[in-house]
């Protein structure tokens, strides 16, 4: 039986609240924080990458609103050339 020597630290800062809540989850698995980093990491080698997928956060609703009013100015135009003579006559339909 071949024994392997850990011969690396890997340091990360975390909040207090993240490493209590993570370790009473990883507990309840049978698994310590350390154990859980070295399965993620080996996950990692295996995937070549990632181990799951990671999606951004939802937009705020100001950024709903502002992608919407997007769409809006985008379907009155029938090309990026109409809208720069709109826009460059004044007229403006976006703001009206």
């Amino acid at each position: 039986m071949s024994t392997t020597l850990k011969a690396t630290q890997v340091k990360c800062r975390i909040s207090n609240d993240l490493k209590l809540d993570a370790s009473t989850i990883l507990e309840s698995c049978g698994l310590n924080i350390s154990t859980a980093i070295r399965l993620f990491l080996e996950q990692v080698v295996v995937s070549e990458g990632l181990p799951f997928e990671v999606k951004a956060k939802k937009p705020s609703q100001l950024m709903m609103k502002a992608l919407e009013e997007a769409r809006v100015i985008d379907r009155q135009f029938t090309s990026i050339d109409d809208m720069l003579k709109e826009l460059d006559s004044g007229k403006g339909k976006a703001s009206s």
